[in-house]
């Protein structure tokens, strides 16, 4: 007799006992399959008139193995259902209200087309194409008259189309990412006519928009109109090279005749520029300090130029690129990770920022209304993401959709906040979840989850973090999993964020196995039977622990960071950057040289006996596949297990369903063949 008819027959015979007493079954784990049905809540945006909400569902489509989003409105008093706008339309993303609230606007995909704006009645009606950018669409914004839309589109291939026919066409590469095929191009700003569809370019040379992710925080973002029209704030960078996203400054341009000029004298490490309501000031994110590997801090700055305020230095948050400004110019609402919560600030342009009231729940996207209300995306460990509305920034969450609810049937595990300091007395925390069924007094095999970055947090979302939803299906096979947030994460502050400089290994090592050995005082581990497990950063890590501790039962490293100097050579998204200022050099500077091998899990790769899952996109430019091949041959070539699995056209984590799927399938499965039940 099988589990399932056990349990179906106890059930049976209870109910026959009982009878007419209704035995309701006890909910049972979460599955992998379950994941299927989870609807993502994304990009909410008030109406004008902050009387409506729009928003995108995004479903998984096993069928033809992609995400499709769902556009929606719901009234903002909370008093209706959400009805459907949009639906269909490929890789629809970027909804935006028009100023004079007649449409909305959005980004898609049709057939065979690059990315193009389009435009849909707010009261409901067929999308039409708004102008046609023949290199497609990455961001935009409407003008406050709604007559103008500013776009970003990349500039044409230098190269004639007969140059590409011949192949006439070499190219100099310079601080790009190894995957590079052309040659690389900015991407500048347009300004369309919605009236005649007629457009122009704003921006032009070898500056550009950025369009690369970031090396610590900040991200790419869409132009910011300033309130009278005049002026059209981005992100510029100093090249077109995916490398170089750390070049970046703060820059104004007429809307009209295309001048500009940059608002201070930094050179790097200015991100998301967001125009006040009124007036001419200017939201940015830049360093707390001492240098990039630290706090964003949110900075305000005149479009006229002058000196920035950092105005949320007290905060000591790692800010990120969520934020909007409150109505009365007087503050913004930011976003933070805070211990194991991802957490919603009001940071006033004087004086400190505090926490706003979420209860159990954890912000994922803002928006603020005219009036000051907020709409909040937003879930818990145990609640998928779902949308809710705050009158006021004071007031609790109320939940305006319910797309989730099935959800609410499945059992969840136990997950709390657990700190303690290593031995240099560095204070760290992390997320520790109880297996399902958990008995006091009894030893678990234990799941240790390092987590990415390593400028990131292990936060107590549902479905959002690279650990996705391997927390409840380890704790669903009988495990503890454990998810330090070591040193050089950032929920815990700035000196916590910095302490990772020049120290990529060793102390955050320290920082875990502490926290394992705080575990273990308390009886819950059977240390015989521990797993780690970790993507990108926390590839990384997993890599240095099973190099430096041979306790470790068995291990995934997921797109793992294992050789500074290729991370330095060959990646894009800024991580040459982030090894030259988080080393104190590059690779062949004297002062850093030694770091990058010492600091390089692949360099101790000889002494790693634990058996190990290597899994790594063939796409990725964040972290070449060449270093898992690298570690694959230095396991294989000694005969300890190991397997390697690549996962084809991935970018650095799946972007399809299907491979998403496979991809937590075989970590669960490797983990589980090892540790047992």
């Amino acid at each position: 007799m099988t589990t399932r008819q056990a349990n179906l027959f106890v059930t049976t015979a209870i109910v026959l006992a009982l009878a007419p007493i209704a035995v309701r079954a006890a909910p049972r784990p979460l599955q992998l399959d379950d994941y299927r049905e989870l609807l993502g809540i994304a990009s909410p945006q008030f109406s004008p008139d902050g009387e409506q909400i729009t928003f995108l569902t995004i479903r998984s489509d096993f069928v033809n193995d992609r995400y499709d989003a769902t556009l929606r409105v719901v009234s903002a008093k909370g008093d209706d259902e959400p009805h459907t706008l949009v639906q269909g339309m490929k890789d629809l993303h970027m909804p935006r209200w028009s100023p004079d609230g007649r449409t909305l606007a959005f980004i898609a995909t049709v057939g065979d087309q690059k990315p193009q704006m389009y435009t849909v009645p707010a009261a409901g009606g067929t999308p039409t194409e708004l102008g046609d950018a023949p290199n497609g669409v990455e961001q935009y914004a409407f003008s406050p008259d709604s007559k103008t839309v500013a776009y970003v589109t990349p500039d044409d291939s230098p190269l004639s189309k007969e140059n590409q026919r011949t192949h006439q066409d070499l190219f100099t590469i310079e601080d790009d990412d190894y995957l590079i095929d052309k040659v690389a191009v900015p991407a500048h700003l347009w300004v369309l006519s919605v009236a005649t569809g007629k457009a122009r370019q704003l921006t032009h040379g070898t500056t550009g928009v950025l369009e690369a992710a970031p090396p610590f925080g900040g991200s790419v973002s869409e132009p910011s109109w300033s309130a009278d029209g005049r002026w059209i704030a981005y992100t510029r960078q100093a090249d077109a090279d995916d490398g170089d996203s750390d070049q970046t400054r703060i820059a104004v341009v007429d809307a009209s005749s295309g001048v500009e000029h940059t608002l201070t004298r930094q050179t790097s490490y200015e991100y998301t520029p967001r125009f006040a309501r009124q007036g001419t000031a200017i939201a940015y994110l830049y360093p707390h300090g001492p240098g990039p590997v630290s706090d964003m801090d949110l900075f305000i700055v005149s479009a006229d130029g002058g000196t920035a305020r950092d105005v949320s230095a007290n905060l000591d948050r790692d800010l990120l690129g969520d934020f909007d400004w409150l109505p009365d110019g007087r503050g913004l609402i930011v976003t933070a990770d805070n211990h194991v919560r991802s957490t919603l600030y009001i940071q006033p342009l004087h004086g400190d920022g505090h926490a706003l009231n979420l209860g159990k729940l954890n912000a994922l996207d803002v928006a603020v209304s005219v009036q000051g209300a907020l709409a909040v995306v937003a879930d818990s460990a145990s609640q998928p993401a779902e949308l809710y509305l705050l009158r006021t920034p004071q007031s609790r969450p109320i939940r305006l959709t319910d797309f989730n609810r099935d959800f609410e049937t499945l059992a969840f595990p136990r997950s709390v906040e657990v700190q303690w300091r290593a031995p240099g007395r560095e204070l760290n925390d992390g997320i520790l979840t109880y297996p399902d069924g958990y008995q006091p007094g009894k030893r678990y095999p234990l799941v240790v989850y390092s987590h990415g970055g390593p400028e990131a947090a292990s936060t107590e979302h549902f479905d959002e973090d690279e650990i996705g939803p391997l927390r409840d299906l380890f704790a669903a096979r009988g495990y503890l999993v454990f998810e330090p947030n070591y040193r050089g994460s950032d929920d815990l502050g700035n000196a916590h964020e910095h302490a990772i400089y020049r120290d990529p290994g060793s102390g955050p090592n320290s920082d875990v196995i502490s926290g394992i050995q705080m575990l273990e005082r308390q009886a819950l581990v059977d240390p015989s039977r521990i797993a780690a497990v970790g993507h990108s950063y926390g590839g990384y890590m997993t890599a240095w622990l099973i190099s430096h501790q041979h306790f470790w039962r068995c291990a995934v490293v997921a797109d793992g960071a294992l050789d500074w100097t290729e991370e330095y050579e060959l990646s894009g998204a800024g991580n040459l950057a982030w090894t030259r200022d988080s080393l104190g050099g590059g690779p062949w500077d004297k002062a850093s040289a030694a770091l990058y091998r010492s600091g390089s899990p692949i360099t101790y790769a000889g002494d790693i006996i634990t058996p190990t899952l290597i899994l790594s996109g063939t796409d990725d430019t964040t972290v070449p596949i060449t270093e898992s091949f690298a570690l694959y041959h230095a396991l294989a070539s000694r005969h300890v297990p190991v397997k390697f699995i690549g996962i084809p056209g991935a970018h650095h984590s799946p972007q399809d369903p299907v491979h998403r799927e496979l991809y937590y399938r075989a970590i669960v499965d490797w983990v589980a063949g090892h540790l047992g039940a």
